[in-house]
């Protein structure tokens, strides 16, 4: 029998994230050793919270540790301006759809439930006990790029790292004042850390991945499906992605999988990878609408090692290539999705 999977699911705790870490939470060859815990469409506390829900959802027999982390980017945004969009508009004012009485109740010490360690500190010291770790960012980078600033041996030490965030064709989701995707615009910063110092292999499931091939899918599966198999977990998930579905709806759309894909990935890269690109790129840090973007350097895809062994067109190869996931299995994470929801019927 193989070893389990091992994964930390650093997350800021909204709907997406909440049916992502569920299908780490139920499948059979994977441990979640921990959550932290991020700023980013709710506070790091309200993200611990609903992370503390879901395990009751879940079933969980045995509570996995969450640790509080950043409550702000390490950088407050001053380039790019704020609209009038407000994420609870889409998540709801908690980010998992407003609904506290419904199953299972919220409760005074989901508001406690944090570990007394810093994220950041739980992440160093984690990756120091389990070689084999995988760390899977579905926020802001925040918790990460501390890590890496506090021990310095920290950047080789996971497996490795799968992240939800990014573009490589600058489709943002954020605000018409921004090409970038929410999760690093909203630490800029943390992200260029991170992509640029971690030494262990990085695997990004940018915005593109949802968004190019979202209307196709819909067409493929019924991402509401496993709300109406009627177990504790499909009750839960269907209160958090609520006020989401009830978005999409007014434009004929299904509450599609974001973060999903990632915890996925991080789980069985090579059934839910369809097709990658391994792209050298940087986040721009400085612009007007492109704060947060990610640059990739096009032309080393143009001239790469193979066309330009003795690089001749001066590519710069200094910054390391990054697996870009471009095209995933949806039949593959739907299942897993299905899958999750129907073993929660062990409560």
């Amino acid at each position: 029998m193989s070893e389990k999977r091992k994964l930390i699911i650093d997350t800021d705790g909204v709907s997406d994230d909440i049916r992502g870490i569920s299908i780490a939470m139920q499948h059979l060859d994977v441990e979640v050793l921990a959550f932290t815990t991020t700023q980013g469409c709710v506070s790091a506390v309200q993200a611990a919270a609903n992370v503390a829900r879901a395990q009751r959802a879940n079933g969980v027999e045995k509570h996995i540790p969450i640790y509080k982390g950043a409550t702000a980017q390490l950088i407050k945004n001053t380039v790019v301006k704020t609209s009038n969009w407000d994420e609870s508009v889409f998540f709801g004012k908690d980010g998992i759809g407003d609904q506290p009485k419904a199953f299972p109740e919220v409760l005074e010490s989901d508001f406690s439930c944090w570990e007394s360690e810093h994220a950041a500190q739980a992440l160093i010291r984690l990756t120091k006990e389990h070689s084999d770790v995988t760390i899977v960012a579905i926020g802001p980078l925040t918790n990460l790029a501390l890590a890496i600033k506090l021990d310095e041996d920290f950047k080789s030490r996971p497996a490795r790292v799968v992240i939800m965030g990014g573009n490589y064709y600058g489709v943002g989701n954020v605000n018409s004042q921004t090409s970038a995707e929410y999760n690093f615009h909203g630490d800029p910063e943390a992200a260029s850390i991170v992509l640029s110092e971690m030494e262990v292999a990085i695997t990004v499931v940018p915005w593109e991945a949802y968004v190019i091939y979202g209307k196709m899918h819909e067409k493929e599966v019924d991402f509401h499906a496993h709300l109406a198999l009627g177990t504790p977990l499909a009750e839960f998930l269907s209160t958090a992605t609520s006020k989401g579905r009830a978005r999409l709806a007014r434009k004929n759309r299904q509450y599609a999988y974001c973060d999903e894909i990632a915890v996925a990935v991080a789980i069985s890269p090579d059934h839910v990878i369809k097709e990658s690109k391994k792209l050298r790129v940087a986040v721009e840090l400085a612009g007007k609408y492109t704060r947060g973007q990610v640059m990739v350097d096009w032309t080393d895809q143009l001239w790469g090692e193979n066309d330009d062994p003795n690089n001749e067109r001066g590519v710069d190869r200094a910054r390391r290539q990054i697996t870009f996931v471009t095209a995933y299995d949806v039949h593959y994470v739907d299942g897993m999705v299905m899958a999750a929801v129907k073993n929660s019927i062990k409560q």
